[in-house]
C-alpha cells in the first residue's frame, strides 16, 4: 500500500460504524491496515457484502475522505464527517444505457456513527 493511500491515518481506522442511506443500511469495520468490511442491507432486505483495500484520507479531526472500488467495478468516494455524524457519498456503476462512458452516477446523503 502506497503511503498516499493511507495519509494521516486516523480516528476512523481500528473502528465500526453504521451509516444509514435514505434506501439502505451499512455496517462498516475499518481496519488498521487499511480494509473495509462492509454489509448493506437495501430498503428491500437484499444484502451485499465485501471486503476492499481502502484509499484513505484524514482531512482534519473530524473530517475523512474514503474511496475505493469493488470487484463488480461499482466505485465509492466518501466525505465522513463524524462530528456532525454526516456522510456525502458519490457512487459510479457501469451502465450499459448511458451516454457518460456507459457509467452512471449519483451523489447520496446519510447518517454516520461510531459504534
Amino acid at each position: 500500500m502506497s503511503m498516499l493511500s493511507m495519509q494521516y491515518a486516523g480516528t476512523l481506522m481500528g473502528r465500526e460504524a453504521v451509516i444509514d442511506f435514505p434506501d439502505s443500511h451499512a455496517d462498516v469495520r475499518y481496519g488498521l491496515q487499511g480494509q473495509m468490511v462492509w454489509r448493506v442491507v437495501d430498503a428491500l432486505g437484499h444484502v451485499s457484502e465485501g471486503c476492499e483495500q481502502v484509499g484513505y484520507l484524514q482531512l482534519s479531526d473530524s473530517l475523512h475522505f474514503l474511496n475505493w472500488r469493488e470487484s463488480s467495478g461499482f466505485t465509492v468516494s466518501q466525505f465522513i464527517d463524524t462530528a456532525q455524524g454526516t456522510v456525502q457519498a458519490f457512487w459510479s456503476c457501469a451502465d450499459a444505457r448511458s451516454q457518460g462512458g456507459h457509467r452512471a452516477s449519483m451523489f447520496v446523503q446519510g447518517n454516520f456513527r461510531l459504534r
